[in-house]
């Protein structure tokens, strides 16, 4: 279970196959009866997804998967090799069949952004600990 100040890394081969070792590392990371589990795993899968997907890591590159305290929240980072065609963005589509991830992400997350430093880019998020600290409801199209 995370406790305080504890970070865990692991680095991903750029592969759809990593999204499955993702989930379970944040499962294992975290444990059953944490508080946020379920709501982590959802992001973590969906920002890997993206990753791996969308990014020049899919070119036997590699995925980094950052988890840690963010005061009252859990902060999940998935760091990639980048992409020529466009930074990471919520797609305004509401009949498409893909491209939900990242409006899942913003309404499980008290926060979340992207950051880019040379080639790689890192996408986060905060997701509360506990739904009482941040109420939502989900409605996606």
């Amino acid at each position: 279970m995370v406790a305080g100040g504890l970070s865990a890394t692991v680095n991903l081969i750029g592969a759809r196959t990593s999204v499955r070792r993702a989930r379970q590392f944040t499962q294992d990371l975290l444990g059953r009866d944490h508080p946020a589990v379920d709501d982590v795993v959802l992001v973590v899968s969906e920002l890997v997804t993206n990753s791996v997907v969308h990014s020049c890591s899919s070119r036997q590159g590699t995925v980094t998967l950052t988890i840690s305290n963010a005061d009252g929240a859990i902060r999940v980072e998935v760091t990639d090799e980048g992409s020529p065609a466009s930074a990471p963005y919520i797609r305004d589509e509401p009949g498409a069949e893909s491209g939900r991830g990242l409006r899942i992400v913003s309404m499980l997350s008290k926060e979340w952004g992207v950051t880019h430093r040379g080639t790689t880019v890192t996408t986060w998020c905060d997701v509360p600990v506990s739904c009482a600290q941040y109420p939502r409801v989900i409605k996606l199209p």
